[in-house]
């Protein structure tokens, strides 16, 4: 079967995760390799995402007794 690869950011997306990863950096007296240990993980924590499922109950849905609608 065929794969296919689909990027999660375009490269400004990118672009700004670094950046803002180094304004917050900024905000802490850090040395330079406090600094350069902690700005792959802040950049990765700016990109990451959350994944939620819904379930959406259907339509007509019995109730329990005493549920109110």
């Amino acid at each position: 079967m065929p794969r296919k690869e689909i990027h999660n950011f375009t490269p400004e997306q990118v672009h700004d995760h670094i950046a803002q990863a180094l304004v917050l950096l900024d905000d802490f007296k850090l040395t330079a390799d406090e600094r350069a240990h902690l700005l792959p993980h802040v950049v990765t924590i700016l990109s990451s995402k959350q994944i939620v499922q819904m379930e959406f109950a259907p339509s007509g849905l019995a109730l329990p007794h005493g549920a109110e609608q």
